[in-house]
């Protein structure tokens, strides 16, 4: 305003000022601050109000021809019964970065695209790269069967994803970790109590963070010290004992620490205007807790999936069948359930061979010569 010889506050000048922060689309964490700012100074000013919390849904744009057919391409999934909430929004950001990269490369039209556009695309995503081969192959095989390009090329990233090593480090604790996580959260506060009932939902009964974050009041069956709850990641119904420290941990949050609501959903934040917790919220706070515990995570993962390999872990070290970890864990096929058992390094360990002695002559062998 002093840079405009401005003097009077309104909605405009408001506005406008939220405009020069944004610099190309993207906003630094700074200057979102000072538009969240800036937000509540327009409430006041219009309402005599601070306003609701303002959460700004991420968009992903679809523009130009290429974008005109990826809408025709998601359509055709939800045709499928492809589910919106979850699989096509996955879908729709990484076709979004394809549609968007094409476009900063000067491909605006579907006869543009060619092998060299493809592949460059796909070796600059440095993360969730598998993801990205899969989502833009099925988008161009979509492409091709519909007449819009006059070549399939889908088998590039087919020849492509045989070259990427998809090996994901298993992260999970001992005992005395987990164990020294619990432990170290205050439960002095409401956060605590909180995170502490989040936490120990994930460490000893193995939910996702998403079921934590959709965990309702009627799932808790108090009568029969049971959670029912119907999985949101795989929509199949899931009933796990509620454990007395789970339990005892959850009431003491109910009863001393949640906010009062009409939201039927248990877990809640802790600053007004007390929304529901989503995934993403469940797993900072645990992260949160992981950092503040002193457990040395080290490159680990620090989060609800490491709650859930680690409980996975001390079920295999007490040699528990692999249907029983499956049922546990809410497994729709066991061979998912399988892919734990290479954390299963006690067991391992009984496989492992004796190295056979090496005798004198295969060092002598035609004079020694290999190994001079």
């Amino acid at each position: 305003m002093n840079s405009k010889s401005l003097v009077d506050f309104d909605e405009k000048v408001g506005k406008e000022c939220t405009l020069c922060f944004h610099d190309g689309g993207s906003v630094t964490f700074h200057h979102r601050d000072l538009i969240k700012s800036i937000d509540v100074l327009v409430n006041v000013f219009l309402n005599d109000n601070l306003g609701k919390r303002m959460r700004t849904p991420a968009q992903y744009p679809l523009r130009g021809e290429i974008g005109s057919a990826a809408h025709d391409y998601f359509e055709s999934l939800k045709a499928l019964g492809v589910s919106e909430k979850k699989t096509i929004r996955r879908y729709k950001k990484r076709v979004s970065n394809f549609v968007e990269y094409l476009l900063e490369n000067g491909v605006g039209s579907l006869s543009g695209i060619f092998e060299d556009c493809i592949v460059k695309f796909i070796e600059n995503r440095h993360y969730c790269q598998k993801e990205y081969i899969g989502t833009t192959r099925r988008f161009l095989d979509f492409l091709y069967k519909e007449h819009l390009i006059a070549k399939d090329y889908s088998y590039v990233l087919r020849s492509i994803g045989k070259n990427v090593k998809h090996i994901k480090t298993p992260s999970f604790y001992s005992q005395d970790e987990i164990r020294q996580l619990e432990e170290s959260i205050s439960r002095t506060s409401n956060v605590g109590k909180r995170d502490y009932a989040m936490v120990t939902l994930c460490s000893r009964l193995g939910l996702r963070v998403s079921d934590v974050a959709n965990l309702s009041l009627k799932d808790i069956n108090w009568e029969n010290n049971s959670i029912n709850i119907i999985q949101y990641k795989t929509g199949n119904p899931l009933t796990l004992p509620l454990l007395p420290i789970v339990g005892n941990a959850i009431i003491d949050y109910l009863r001393n620490a949640r906010p009062k609501s009409t939201s039927n959903k248990v877990f809640l934040s802790c600053r007004p205007p007390y929304g529901e917790m989503n995934p993403g919220s469940v797993h900072n706070a645990i992260a949160v807790a992981f950092r503040e515990s002193g457990v040395n995570f080290g490159d680990r993962h620090h989060g609800g999936h490491a709650l859930r390999f680690s409980l996975a872990q001390r079920m295999l070290d007490k040699s528990t069948p692999i249907p029983i970890i499956s049922e546990t864990l809410g497994h729709t096929e066991v061979n998912t359930t399988r892919t734990y058992v290479r954390i299963d390094l006690t067991h391992m360990m009984m496989c492992v061979l004796e190295v056979p002695e090496t005798s004198d002559a295969f060092y002598t062998q035609r004079g020694g010569w290999l190994y001079d």
